[in-house]
C-alpha cells in the first residue's frame, strides 16, 4: 500500500488523515500548558494513537520532505521509517538492520575473491 510517487503518497496520508485527527485545537486539558490537538480528547485509545502517527507523518514530510518516509533496503526486512538524520539519506529502518547488510555485502564479497583466488590456483 505504501508508493515511492510523492502525489500517491500525499493522496494515501491525506486519507488517513481525513479518518483518524480533526481540525487542529489548543487545549490545556491536563494543566501543564497549551498545545495543539488534531483530534477530540474523547476518541478511544487506538484511535488516538493512529491520529498522533498521521499527522506526526504529515508534520514531519511537510517539514523535512517527502523522501524521509522508505522502506528498509535490508534484504528480507519490510519495516518502514521516517527518516531524521542530517543528511536526509537513510537507508534502514534500524542499525541492527544496516549492520545484518553490511555484513552480507562483506561476506559476499569476500567470498567472491576468495572463489577467484581459489580459482587461480
Amino acid at each position: 500500500m505504501d508508493s515511492a510517487d510523492p502525489p500517491a503518497r500525499a493522496e494515501r496520508l491525506n486519507a488517513l488523515l481525513t479518518e483518524y485527527s480533526g481540525p487542529p485545537r489548543l487545549t490545556d486539558h491536563a494543566g501543564t500548558g497549551w498545545h495543539l490537538h488534531y483530534r477530540p480528547d474523547d476518541l478511544p485509545a487506538h484511535r488516538q494513537i493512529a491520529s498522533l502517527i498521521a499527522v506526526g507523518t504529515a508534520l514531519h514530510l511537510t517539514g523535512r520532505g517527502m523522501h524521509r518516509l522508505g522502506r528498509c533496503a535490508a534484504g528480507g526486512c519490510a519495516h518502514v521509517y521516517a527518516d531524521f538524520s542530517r543528511n536526509g539519506r537513510q537507508r534502514y529502518c534500524s542499525p541492527a538492520c544496516g549492520n545484518r547488510d553490511a555484513v552480507r555485502r562483506h561476506r559476499a564479497r569476500t567470498g567472491a575473491e576468495t572463489e577467484g583466488a581459489d580459482a587461480g590456483l
